[in-house]
């Protein structure tokens, strides 16, 4: 099976942040469509924790508030249209665009990054990530915690529909196999179709959600890779991935 590109880009960075990400097959949407389901994420997020309230979003250096610029957003997104290396539109690959949190703490800091939209005959050619600037020296446990963690990869589930998403951290990422396609997690969850192919590990935490997915915790607590039983936990949870990582990519629920 060849590795994961998601993964083998993630380790070749030396950061420690926490992190949240969704991604899914091929799928054809427009950009009111794309915008649609990214105001549902935003405005989820601000129900979750003051730390999400404010955001500013553009594609250069000059950020612009999110709030003046949410009613035609589509607008943004419209010009992140994926272009070739001589500037051509090449709308089988979608569309970037994202916000990041103002206002906070540099260790408060969160950014939403998003490729949607995009119809290549690939694995997983659409994503959404939240990352944070939080790491092991300067974690604020309100910040990166499961009662904000959770709420949130279920928001960006909600908004987003994807196969696949999981809460990390880079350190977990890179203790784990480039080539597993559901790689150890501290959250992770699974699309219904995907939640009846697997049984949960009696280490983990699991509950079926009202869709049919199933969500798996390898802890409650801040996820610490140095933890022995956090990582085990994490670790069996990666395990019983195995059915899933053996479906060929890209796959058909049918």
């Amino acid at each position: 099976m060849m590795s994961d590109p998601t993964w083998t880009e993630i380790k070749k960075s030396n950061s420690k942040d926490y992190y949240i990400r969704a991604s899914w097959e091929a799928r054809a949407e427009t950009p009111d469509e794309l915008s649609g389901r990214f105001l549902r994420m935003i405005d989820a997020f601000k129900e979750i924790d003051p730390v999400y309230s404010l955001w500013s979003c553009g594609r250069t250096r000059h950020l612009v508030e999110f709030e003046k610029v949410r009613d035609r957003y589509a607008e943004e997104i419209a010009a992140g249209l994926s272009r070739s290396d001589w500037g051509e539109p090449t709308p089988v690959y979608g569309y970037s665009f994202g916000a990041v949190t103002r206002d906070t703490p540099r260790e408060s800091f969160f950014a939403a990054t998003c490729h949607a939209g995009a119809t290549a005959r690939s694995p997983f050619p659409n994503a959404v990530t939240l990352t944070t600037s939080s790491n092991k020296a300067t974690l604020d446990p309100n910040v990166i915690g499961y009662r904000v963690f959770r709420p949130a990869l279920l928001a960006i589930v909600d908004a987003w529909d994807p196969v696949r998403a999981g809460a990390y951290s880079q350190q977990l990422i890179q203790l784990n196999e480039s080539a597993s396609r559901f790689p150890a997690a501290w959250i992770q969850y699974l699309c219904p179709w995907l939640a009846e192919k697997i049984t949960p590990p009696s280490t983990v935490l699991s509950e079926h959600l009202p869709n049919g997915g199933l969500l798996m915790a390898a802890t409650t607590e801040t996820f610490d890779v140095d933890n022995p039983r956090h990582l085990k936990a994490a670790q069996d949870m990666a395990a019983a991935m195995a059915p899933l990582n053996a479906l060929p990519w890209p796959s058909s629920p049918a």
